[in-house]
């Protein structure tokens, strides 16, 4: 399975509409941020699946959108090509966790990264929330696609667990992840 990986949109759905059209994808994974509803609308131009968490800078509206498109995996899971897929609400992430302990799943849509991992701001905090950290541990999923820190753009691993962040569409990045046995990321843009 090929997934393209769109985090932090912030309104720019011009980028967003040009690379769902310029790259090959089986699915789209989306984490937050989007910021306007021209930005989850421009999501409707996929050539594939798309799958959908909120931001922390999200409204309701947008939450409510992603639901009526069926995009939306926020606090449930959905399967995909032989694939668990959950989604951790950037509105009410903590509710979302306590919700997704109760599931088995193998990967993991969250706007926030684990703490530690792909997490680091320009001050050098960690800013990844503890909770998606013990949910990693606790569930060890193949992945989890985040987003939030725009500065920390990268790959890690929380034990086995490959964490992406793709960094901000909205400067013109994202992330091709492959899903062959193992996982295998592209950073692009």
């Amino acid at each position: 399975m090929r997934v393209l990986h769109v985090s932090d949109v912030h309104c720019n759905y011009k980028g967003l509409r040009k690379v769902l059209k310029e790259e090959d994808y089986d699915a789209v994974f989306a984490t937050g941020d989007f910021e306007c509803l021209e930005a989850v609308r421009a999501l409707e131009e996929a050539k594939a699946k798309v799958f959908a968490v909120t931001g922390n800078l999200d409204d309701p509206r947008i939450a409510d959108l992603l639901e009526e498109l069926g995009m939306s995996v926020e606090n449930k899971v959905v399967e995909f090509k032989g694939f668990k897929v959950a989604g951790i609400s950037g509105q009410e992430p903590k509710t979302s966790v306590k919700l997704l302990m109760k599931e088995d799943f193998d990967i993991l849509l969250s706007h926030y990264p684990p703490k530690g991992f792909v997490d680091r701001a320009w001050s050098g905090v960690h800013i990844g929330l503890p909770e998606v950290k013990e949910l990693c541990e606790l569930k060890a999923p193949i992945a989890i696609h985040s987003g939030h820190v725009h500065e920390a753009r990268g790959v890690d691993k929380c034990n086995n667990t490959v964490v992406i962040n793709p960094g901000p569409l909205r400067h013109g990045y994202y992330a091709i992840v492959r899903y062959d046995g193992e996982v295998f990321v592209e950073l692009k843009g």
